[in-house]
């Protein structure tokens, strides 16, 4: 028998597949911690608490796939930043930095950098690896970041709503097109945008 003559399935690897419409969660956890540290500082950013927010608001739209959200973030992550996802049943993704053969100049920054963050992109393909999954309907996003519009854009061709919680007002992008491209939740009637500033 050839072993590779058949594609895995996703419930191979513990994942529902019922007819269910299901929500895939993944967080930006930089453009989360540092949107809401620069607004709330250390204090009064109470991740827990708007973590579970999210979930609470979550719960309108769908059921989570796999029962969990996916926290994207730098090798640095921080022992507290982790204990935060365990504890509100979040998996890890580290995406380390990726070393540059020549320093680029960031185009945030301006400045020239040896190494670039890899979050944006492994978030980007790891929302495009579940197109086709019967269960994947809807994707909540956490972030305000713009490099994420083409993604929205291209989910929407295939039939994904798309959802965002946006950390602050000061995360988003001056381009309004992330924005612009959250859906309405069918069964309520509202665009589904949470602002997690005001949670």
């Amino acid at each position: 028998m050839n072993i590779f003559k058949k594609r895995p399935t996703l419930s191979q690897f513990g994942f529902p597949t019922s007819k269910e419409e299901q929500v895939i969660w993944l967080i930006d956890w930089e453009n989360l911690w540092y949107s809401l540290m620069t607004q709330f500082g250390v204090e009064g950013i109470d991740l827990s608490r708007r973590i579970q927010a999210v979930k609470t608001w979550l719960k309108k739209i769908g059921d989570l796939l796999g029962g969990h959200g996916y926290v994207f973030a730098p090798e640095h992550l921080s022992a507290v930043h982790q204990q935060i996802c365990v504890d509100n049943g979040l998996w890890i993704i580290t995406c380390p930095k990726k070393q540059l053969l020549i320093p680029q100049e960031n185009p945030k920054t301006g400045r020239l950098e040896e190494r670039v963050d890899t979050v944006d992109q492994t978030i980007m393909d790891f929302a495009k690896a579940w197109l086709g999954h019967p269960n994947f309907k809807t994707i909540c996003l956490v972030s305000g970041d713009k490099d994420y519009i083409p993604l929205f854009e291209e989910l929407a061709q295939h039939g994904i709503r798309r959802a965002l919680a946006l950390p602050t007002l000061g995360s988003l992008s001056r381009d309004k097109k992330l924005l612009d491209s959250v859906d309405t939740n069918l069964a309520t009637g509202r665009k589904m945008l949470l602002m997690l500033d005001r949670v």
